[in-house]
């Protein structure tokens, strides 16, 4: 109760009129009428006020009492509600309490939404269990740390509300397209393919050979691959043993007769041995005459693979003289990597595609899976043996082979797209009833048939879940989780659990502010200091560009200019004298030669570029930052530019185009509208307010500027003495910012 209530509460408890009235009741405890004060039950306690059984005034304070005390309980101020955040949808590290522009690329600020319940209504709920906010698959009944070392966050019933949950409204999840599928169960099918290559089938191979000493007179087949039927005339031969053994046929022949003896028979039989067709045999005994030569028909059909022979030349008895292959039936012998090995069996069915012409499609079986696996490329075999009657699959052609496998007969499913991989761990998105969405760590088995997963854990049949779309949720719960860390690491522990949704930018997104977390502000300059660092800046970009052009005249004629902007710079706050430029104080002597100057200008260049380059000069001017890997003096060199056109002023036209821009400007440079403005630009880069200066030389502009001692130049008649600024200019009422500094 604040101090108003009890004040108005003593005020009414102590009117004449609250005086204490006695009442006549009927007391069931004793069974008597007995008289008691206001205030008091038939027992003698006290009773509350509303309970009162006075008179009608008594009954009204007590009323208005009430009345006081639930009006001062809403006007109480909340102190756990959430804080107003502000964060960088490029940069979401950048959290802030105020609108703005972000630090790093200058976006506006977005604002942060809160969806989740108080903190009240979160500590009366009870905790159903506790998750690792990095793992949200790593439950716990009891509080602790998970795997990685970190508080288990609580999750209550009646609604997650860790800072894994994500809650979209329906608008929202349909510009996302988020689509969603459900788990189902079903066999585990395990496809894969690989390459095979098309080989002769062996069974179907025969090497053509003589069992005789003789001469090729003729060759019938005297190429390769040409395809020969059974019974085609392949060559002539001449042998002496041949035509002996014939001569010995036929005087046996006519010595025992037609009938035949022991001889005759075993002349005929020598001549059988020597694979002599039968119907030469017979040709010979109807003319009784020898053939001289000995025509050789192919025993079977097949395409020639091989000739071993020509023309007159002598074969030995065994001699191959052909060889042919039957592709009537051909082997695809197919590369099982050692991974899959345990899916591939002998009489497993295999499809075979191949790889050109009109799409084939040929079933085939595993003949057998040859036990050795190749050393260099860690495959094994599987002969596959298909019919090719048509002679579409040739020798040495390539195939794509597939197998098929079950290895389970019923197992939970998840589809390929729900699934986020990152390393080791995979996530999906669950969709919950309530339209709200909770990343759950899964683990998966083999890869299924239909771009499925076997889940091993994590998921069950019936859930739903996220299968495009899932990556911004991803992005959603780990800023969200990102931002959960950064307000208990700056002291916002108490803070409701927060949601990231971008909402309309504001319209005035408001100053910059440094109050971001996490952000290291050493090296920013305050508007001051800024101002004088672009003087600087501008006053070394002359200096490099005459340098660069290899005029040396030009550079000692900047050279005081730059001194003093140096000054004005370290002059200007406490923050710019004891900065980085603080050691190049007298760092730009004057030189003989413009080798020892462009040494001192190097290092005096890359500092000024560095610290342009942190308070985001090269954003807001437009200036070019290039770098060299072989600045004299310091090895890598930077420098800053008005343009693109990269120009070294460390070696000038010696190596003018060495190095590379290593941050390009955020704005475009505009080029100059006013024909009388400096062909560099100046006129455009000028401190807001001050007029435009013209063909002025920026050395002619600093020697306005008071000197490091405090002393100023002379006053014109017409002009501010600080900004040179016109008496017309200033009765206009337009800032002079050097004199209010």
């Amino acid at each position: 109760m604040n101090s108003s209530t009890h004040s108005l509460s003593h005020a009414v408890e102590q009117s004449p009129s609250s005086k204490p009235e006695d009442t006549e009741r009927w007391n069931s405890a004793s069974g008597r009428v007995g008289t008691m004060r206001a205030g008091e039950n038939a027992s003698g306690g006290r009773v509350p006020p509303w309970a009162n059984t006075g008179s009608p005034l008594s009954r009204l304070r007590s009323w208005i009492l009430l009345a006081v005390l639930a009006t001062s309980w809403f006007l109480v101020p909340r102190s756990l509600a959430a804080e107003q955040l502000y964060t960088c949808g490029m940069h979401p590290q950048i959290i802030k309490k105020e609108p703005g522009n972000c630090p790093i690329c200058g976006m506006a600020l977005v604002p942060v939404r809160s969806n989740s319940a108080s903190p009240t209504a979160v500590s009366e709920r009870k905790i159903k269990f506790y998750q690792s906010s990095m793992n949200p698959g790593e439950v716990s009944d009891k509080p602790g740390k998970d795997s990685m070392g970190m508080d288990l966050v609580p999750v209550y019933e009646g609604g997650d509300v860790s800072a894994q949950t994500i809650n979209i409204d329906a608008a929202t999840i349909q510009r996302m397209n988020l689509k969603t599928g459900v788990v189902t169960r079903g066999p585990v099918l395990r496809e894969f393919r690989t390459v095979g290559t098309v080989a002769y089938n062996e069974s179907g191979l025969r090497d053509i050979t003589i069992k005789y000493e003789g001469w090729l007179e003729k060759l019938f087949v005297n190429t390769t691959w040409n395809a020969v039927k059974a019974g085609d005339p392949l060559f002539e031969i001449y042998s002496p043993d041949l035509y002996n053994a014939q001569l010995n046929y036929l005087v046996a022949l006519r010595t025992e007769g037609a009938a035949g003896g022991p001889i005759t028979r075993a002349s005929l039989a020598r001549m059988q041995l020597f694979d002599v067709a039968p119907e030469f045999l017979a040709e010979l005994a109807r003319t009784g005459e020898a053939s001289r030569t000995y025509l050789y028909r192919a025993p079977a059909a097949g395409m020639v693979i091989e000739k071993m022979a020509v023309v007159g030349q002598m074969m030995k008895p065994g001699e191959r003289i052909y060889r042919l292959a039957d592709l009537s039936s051909v082997w695809v012998l197919a590369q099982i990597y050692e991974q899959d090995l345990s899916f591939v069996q002998a009489d497993q069915d295999a499809t075979v595609r191949v790889t050109y012409g009109p799409e084939r499609v040929i079933n085939g079986k595993v003949e057998s899976l040859l036990p050795q696996v190749e050393e260099q490329t860690r495959t094994a075999t599987a002969r596959i043996v298909l019919p090719n009657a048509d002679g579409a699959l040739r020798p040495g052609m390539f195939v794509d082979v597939r197998f098929a496998a079950q290895l389970n007969a019923s197992a939970v499913l998840v589809s390929d797209l729900a699934v986020l991989r990152s390393g080791e761990h995979n996530t999906v998105f669950i969709a919950k009833t309530d339209g709200s969405f909770e990343p759950r760590a899964i683990k998966l088995g083999v890869r299924s048939q239909g771009n499925f997963y076997e889940v091993l854990d994590g998921l069950a049949e019936g859930d739903r879940v996220v299968t495009s779309g899932q990556f911004m949720l991803d992005s959603e719960s780990q800023l969200r989780d990102a931002i959960q860390k950064m307000l208990k690491s700056t002291g916002g522990a108490e803070a409701a659990t927060v949601a990231v949704v971008p909402v309309a930018s504001p319209a005035d997104s408001g100053r910059s502010t440094s109050a971001a977390v996490g952000m290291d502000d050493a090296t920013k300059l305050p508007n001051e200091a800024r101002a004088s660092l672009k003087l600087l800046a501008l006053a070394t970009i002359d200096g490099g560009e005459a340098l660069a052009a290899d005029d040396f005249a030009r550079y000692q004629k900047n050279l005081p200019a730059l001194r003093q902007s140096l000054a004005v710079f370290l002059a200007g706050s406490k923050s710019a004298a004891h900065g980085p430029l603080e050691k190049f104080k007298d760092a730009l002597p004057d030189r003989d030669t413009i080798k020892a100057a462009r040494r001192d200008f190097a290092a005096f260049s890359t500092a000024v570029t560095d610290l342009a380059r942190e308070n985001h000069l090269h954003h807001t001017e437009g200036f070019r930052i290039f770098q060299c890997p072989m600045a004299p003096g310091i090895g890598t060199g930077r420098w800053l530019q008005r343009s693109g056109v990269l120009k070294n002023p460390f070696y000038g036209s010696t190596m003018l185009d060495c190095g590379e821009e290593v941050d390009a400007a955020a704005m475009p440079e505009k080029p100059a509208t006013d024909p009388g403005a400096h062909g560099n630009g100046m006129s455009s880069r000028l401190p807001p307010g001050h007029p435009p200066i013209g063909k002025l030389e920026v050395a002619s502009y600093l020697r306005t500027l008071p000197s490091a001692d405090g002393s100023k130049p002379a006053k014109a008649d017409d002009a501010c003495g600080s900004c040179g600024m016109t008496v017309a200019a200033m009765q206009a009422g337009e800032p002079c910012d050097v004199a209010t500094k």
